[in-house]
This record gives C-alpha cells, structure tokens and sequence, in this order.
C-alpha cells in the first residue's frame, strides 16, 4: 500500500523545471511533426496529380501512335471520313491547322495560295467549289467580315478532330490557354 501511495504522490508533486522543459521540448517536436506529416500529404496529392497527367498523356500517346500504325498518318480527313477528294482533304487540312490561330478562317484567295504551296498548283475556281460543297455538309462555316467570306472548320469538325487527338470536349486545345 505504500508504494502506491508513493506513486500517487509522485504524480500529484509538481514538476520540477528539467521536466517542465522536457515536456515543453516534447510538445514542440509533436507539433514539429504534425506540421511535417501535413505536408507529407499536401506533397502526395501533388505527387498523384502528377502521375494520373503521366498516365492520361501516355494513353493519348498511345492512342495516336496505334492511329498512325493504322492509318500511316494522323489527318483531319480521320475525323470527317466522308471528305474523299484529295483537294477538299488539303483544303480542310489547312483549314483546321489555321484555326489554331484563332482567325475568323480564310478566303478563297487565301486557301488557295496555300493549297497551291502545299500541292505544287491550285485553282481558284476549284477551291471555291469544294469549299461551297463542304460549307453545304457542314464541314466548314462562313464568316462574312466587311466584303470577305471566310471559312473555317465547323465546331462539329473541331471537335471531332481533339477528341481523336485525345482531348476532351471543354479542354484546352494545344497552344491554347
């Protein structure tokens, strides 16, 4: 009975200031620590967002790769497979690759000393009539500005377009913020 009364007057005894500060120092470290394991987890969560980007870009990668292995190249003619011309392909290629300029699109004029970069000879006239006949599909809209007519890819062309790129609707397109 009295070694536990000892004890009990032990606990009740007030500290003498070694422990005060030891247990001063050991509340310190806990917090030390607390703080430490927080920012272990903020660091993880980064760390997991980084690895599902890993992961969604090399799936994409993936997905363009085994488009290529299937079709020899990545066109916008995948994305709108009833384009069969050759000439109304290169004219919606240049199309979609100058939409990424954020212009109101081209005019005829314009597309067809393009096409005729691209393809070695172009005519004016042709272009306008493969360009009429998409606009009429619905591939391509037309922007009046002041006397010009200029097209440019349908959002139903775009959008098909990024999704076979891999990006998903409401995304940011490469390039673009």
């Amino acid at each position: 009975m009295i070694s536990h009364t000892r004890r009990i007057k032990c606990l009740i005894t007030p500290m003498d200031n070694d422990e005060k500060s030891a247990k001063t120092a050991a509340q310190r470290k806990l917090q030390e620590l607390e703080s430490t394991i927080g920012s272990l987890r903020d660091t993880q969560s980064e760390l997991v967002k980084y690895v599902d980007l890993l992961r969604d870009l090399s799936s994409r990668y993936i997905r363009l790769m085994s488009l290529y292995s299937q079709h020899g190249r990545i066109s916008v003619d995948l994305a709108i497979p009833e384009i069969k011309d050759p000439i109304s392909k290169d004219v919606l290629r240049i199309l979609v690759d100058k939409s990424d300029d954020h212009s109101s699109g081209m005019n005829v004029s314009e597309i067809t000393r393009e096409l005729k970069r691209v393809r070695g000879s172009s005519s004016r006239r042709i272009v306008r009539e493969k360009v009429q006949k998409m606009h009429e599909m619905g591939v391509l809209v037309e922007n009046t500005i002041g006397k010009s007519i200029r097209y440019a890819p349908s959002e139903r062309v775009l959008k098909r377009w990024y999704s076979i790129l891999g990006f998903r609707t409401g995304e940011s397109k490469p390039g673009h913020k």
